[in-house]
């Protein structure tokens, strides 16, 4: 309830001073309840007469601004500030989605018609960001396709379809997880096509297939790039349908922030990026340095590729497509590379070999004479001569 329903109107993108904008709105319940994204359970539950001065007429019980006067537009950047301080605030948690949605929804009305997909959502509480291949206006409302499981036939598989982005805009580890939990077949096919998205909910989800006690057989049914190929590497066996592609590459977020902040945020990526790799190389082999160099430079793969790669076991043979295939329009562009036909070649990994340790090479003693007793060999020598002296 306290969270403030959201609503459609005109925006703009001015400079924001939000503090100054509520200093100048009146301290009555109409302006103040149109103006924000978040009210208290006090003045939530006041009796909305106007000029009563109950709690819904205080500015005290009102946060997060974003218009300055009531039937006004929105202003963008008043509404990136409140996503970007949302986390970090003193609201309840269970208020904090609704806050959410109210304020992206003013955002996506800025980007209807828009071609820039380029939309990236600050969450500086958890040090991460999440930069979307879909357009806004097609994001969370109303939307309950990111997956769905089929139960097994018979004795067939338990199936899993993972058809949409990675973490908030799509498939979350929450959501899933939840549901595989429930799942008591003893073999589960994993079908993916995804863009990516946030790697912390790519992880989570990737562990919790390789703890599953049923055995996980992937299918990589179109496109299985960044998060959602360490997915991938959750499976047990993991198949390549032709024409699919799979894409590494560094991880990346954004931070608000001092020096210090932006040092730590360095340090968060630098050390994610050699987990990811090192998941990659346990799975393919080589060393984490080859695979960190393969992210470094954003390297897409064929389904053949991917195979000699290790990446994956086999390149499947040509099937009907699954059925309810949501209907995604993912902006690649987001990456260096829209795709492998822009991408350079994958190089080539390398086989490591045990380090070789140099061998000491052992001294050659010097001969050492024997010690000789002179007088003691002489005088044995005369003592001979004498006997046979004396013996003739």
């Amino acid at each position: 309830m306290p969270a403030i329903g959201s609503h459609s109107t005109a925006t703009v993108d001015t400079p924001w001073d939000g503090p100054a904008a509520v200093a100048a709105m009146p301290a009555e319940y109409a302006t103040l309840h149109y103006c924000h994204a978040w009210w208290s359970q006090d003045a939530a539950d006041s009796s909305h007469t106007a000029g009563d001065g109950d709690a819904d007429d205080q500015k005290g019980s009102y946060k997060f601004p974003h218009h300055t006067t009531k039937g006004g537009p929105a202003n963008i950047p008043g509404c990136r500030n409140g996503l970007a301080r949302l986390e970090g605030s003193s609201i309840p948690d269970g208020d904090k989605p609704g806050v959410r949605s109210h304020l992206q929804a003013h955002i996506s009305d800025a980007n209807k018609g828009s071609d820039n997909m380029r939309n990236v959502i600050v969450i500086p509480g958890e040090l991460r960001a999440f930069r979307t291949a879909r357009p806004v206006a097609s994001l969370r409302q109303g939307r309950n396709d990111w997956f769905r499981f089929e139960n097994a036939a018979d004795d067939g598989p338990a199936k899993v379809f993972i058809y949409d982005e990675i973490g908030y805009w799509g498939v979350t580890a929450s959501d899933l997880v939840a549901a595989l939990t429930q799942l008591n077949s003893p073999a589960i096919e994993l079908h993916i096509n995804s863009p990516g998205g946030d790697a912390f909910d790519g992880i989570t989800i990737m562990n919790a297939l390789a703890s599953h006690p049923a055995s996980v057989h992937g299918v990589i049914d179109g496109l299985a790039a960044s998060a959602a190929s360490i997915i991938a590497m959750g499976c047990d066996s993991l198949t390549v349908m032709p024409g699919s592609q799979v894409m590494i590459h560094n991880a990346s977020g954004m931070c608000i922030g001092n020096a210090a902040d932006m040092k730590q945020m360095a340090g968060v990526l630098d050390g994610l990026d050699g987990s990811l790799a090192g998941l990659y190389a346990q799975r393919a082999g080589g060393d984490v340095a080859t695979w960190r160099a393969a992210m470094a430079a954003e390297t897409w793969y064929t389904a053949d590729e991917a195979v000699a790669a290790g990446l994956a076991d086999h390149v499947g043979g040509p099937q009907r497509a699954p059925a309810a295939m949501p209907d995604n329009s993912w902006d690649l562009s987001i990456y260096a590379y829209a795709g492998r036909a822009q991408a350079p070649a994958p190089v080539p990994p390398v086989a490591v070999s045990p380090p070789v340790v140099p061998v000491a090479p052992v001294p050659i003693p010097e001969p050492v004479a024997p010690k000789v007793d002179i007088a003691a060999a002489v005088a044995a020598l005369r003592g001979a001569f004498a006997t046979e002296g004396g013996a003739a």
